[in-house]
């Protein structure tokens, strides 16, 4: 017995649901805040925005942490726990582009991306279900902690392709110029391939721990390697001078539509004997 399994769950029970939904009512002050941004140029409104992405990131980090403690692992082995961790990675996304490149509202979809994720989530159940034995490794925690850290990156690169092919059109002062957003594009696909290709190292060595072979011609394990294949194409992509600017934002495009229904489509569509789906 560890942790809240000595109080059979009763605190993680009292403060789950203030703590989810103290994080999506800071998450949504700060879309709308931010929306608002986009219009009225001050400074107060952004920081504000700003330090609600802030309090919304701690309540739901500290939420993630009372689940993986109570659980004794992470808690990503059903639709809950991984559009939960989805919605944190895409906060931290955010985050990270925010104080490296202070782009302010241009992170408006992604965090409008985290909102829907979490919106969705308050509506199933937050139980943690038992670990099956497969997946009750650090690798497995590794893997699918670096593949939806890889994701939000990759939603990332998306938003980054919409606004280019926007401003591209609107020449706007709303907006960063092309040259910021196509570096912030290259960048957010760049280490999202990063991360990805760690997620496809530790998953390999993870079912050969667990299976006995590294690959299997699973559905989603196809589709996985399609889109790592897609954005180590991205990757040189950007070193080729026909695919730079707009043909790269397309990609973008493109690939986040990969990501999803690799992620969504397949266990929506299609049946899979990968462990998650």
């Amino acid at each position: 017995m560890n942790g809240f399994e000595a109080m059979d769950g009763g605190f993680l029970t009292a403060v789950q649901g203030p703590l989810l939904y103290g994080a999506f009512g800071a998450y949504l002050l700060a879309v709308v805040l931010y929306v608002v941004h986009v219009t009225v140029r001050r400074r107060g409104i952004w920081r504000s925005a700003f330090a609600l992405v802030l309090a919304g990131f701690g309540l739901q980090t500290l939420c993630l942490g009372l689940r993986w403690w109570q659980g004794g692992y992470l808690p990503v082995t059903n639709l809950f726990g991984t559009q939960f961790f989805f919605s944190w990675a895409l906060a931290a996304t955010y985050l990270y582009f925010e104080l490296r490149y202070r782009i302010h509202a241009s992170g408006l979809f992604v965090m409008l991306c985290s909102l829907l994720l979490f919106g969705s989530v308050l509506r199933l159940s937050p139980k943690l279900p038992p670990l099956v034995p497969a997946l009750d490794t650090p690798l497995f925690t590794l893997h699918v902690s670096l593949s939806f850290a890889g994701y939000a990156f990759f939603a990332m690169a998306f938003s980054m392709g919409v606004l280019y092919l926007l401003q591209s059109r609107l020449k706007t002062a709303l907006l960063p110029g092309l040259s910021m957003l196509r570096t912030l594009n290259e960048e957010a696909v760049f280490l999202g391939f990063c991360l990805f290709t760690l997620c496809m190292i530790f998953g390999s060595i993870w079912a050969f721990v667990a299976w006995g072979h590294y690959f299997s011609w699973n559905i989603k394990g196809v589709w996985s390697a399609l889109v790592w294949l897609f954005y180590a194409g991205m990757c040189h992509a950007k070193f080729i001078r026909r695919w730079q600017g707009t043909g790269y934002a397309i990609l973008s495009i493109l690939g986040f539509g990969v990501v999803l229904f690799t992620y969504l489509g397949i266990g929506l569509l299609m049946s899979s004997n990968h462990p998650l789906g």
